[in-house]
């Protein structure tokens, strides 16, 4: 997409100007459904950034989702029958096996936690259960901040069926952000922009003051719950948001292409 060559250029000025640590990109990687010469098109293309810094990835539907493969949501094709194979032939994350594509790092004080939506995420699921002890076994006073990604996200104010929340994995997920002091949720899945309040479920907990650059701040000395923020505008279509949008929780809403 014409987009994402602009996305790409803008983050490889940021890279060459020392300005970035790592790169997270949380599914929705290639789009290439099949087409293999598309992967190597968009290898080419993060070239310039992915091997200079981190180039940290998750799994989306865009990369398993298959008839093929069986996981927790309705089987179609949206990989086009990939089954995951390209992607973890390129992409080799710090994973126990393919098949269990959730892991975590650490990069100096902020410690991320990265599952698959795409898998199993029951209360009874190996997946879960990883969750649960990962998050649990965080030293915040080495690593006070605890970043949670995935690809599907929990909050939208788009009104569709298809990029409706899975409220199973909304039932399961947010209780355990809130008991592990989760600080951000990243996510992708809609193609656009937006952030929350600190929000548990659909009621603001927190909202955010501006600081002396006007720049929303939080002082999580008390914390009250995660903000969430969807970011999935880098260069594949654009998800607009309904003119008048009836959603106290989400501060910042945007349609355009960036990162």
């Amino acid at each position: 997409m014409p987009a994402s060559v602009s996305v790409v250029k803008a983050i490889t000025k940021e890279v060459d100007s020392w300005n970035v640590d790592s790169i997270f990109h949380i599914g929705g990687i290639s789009y290439a459904t099949g087409f293999l010469v598309q992967w190597d098109y968009f290898l080419h293309l993060i070239n310039p950034f992915a091997s200079k810094v981190p180039y940290i990835n998750a799994i989306g539907n865009h990369e398993i989702r298959t008839t093929r493969v069986q996981h927790r949501f309705t089987l179609n094709t949206d990989s086009g029958g990939e089954c995951g194979v390209p992607y973890w032939t390129y992409f080799q994350m710090p994973t126990k096996e393919k098949q269990k594509p959730w892991y975590s790092i650490e990069q100096g004080s902020v410690h991320f936690t990265i599952i698959s939506t795409e898998h199993d995420c029951s209360k009874d699921s190996e997946q879960y259960k990883w969750m649960i002890k990962d998050m649990a076994s965080v030293n915040r006073s080495r690593t006070p901040w605890l970043i949670f990604m995935g690809h599907r996200h929990m909050h939208t104010s788009i009104n569709s069926k298809l990029l409706r929340p899975d409220p199973k994995f909304v039932s399961n997920a947010q209780p355990l952000l809130l008991a592990n002091k989760v600080d951000l949720v990243l996510v992708g899945h809609v193609n656009n922009y937006e952030r929350t309040c600190a929000i548990y479920y659909h009621t603001c907990k927190a909202m955010p003051r501006k600081d002396q650059n006007g720049t929303a701040v939080y002082d999580n000395r008390k914390y009250t719950a995660p903000v969430h923020a969807v970011i999935g505008m880098a260069g594949f279509t654009l998800d607009k948001f309904p003119k008048n949008v009836d959603n106290n929780s989400s501060l910042a809403r945007i349609s355009e292409y960036g990162y």
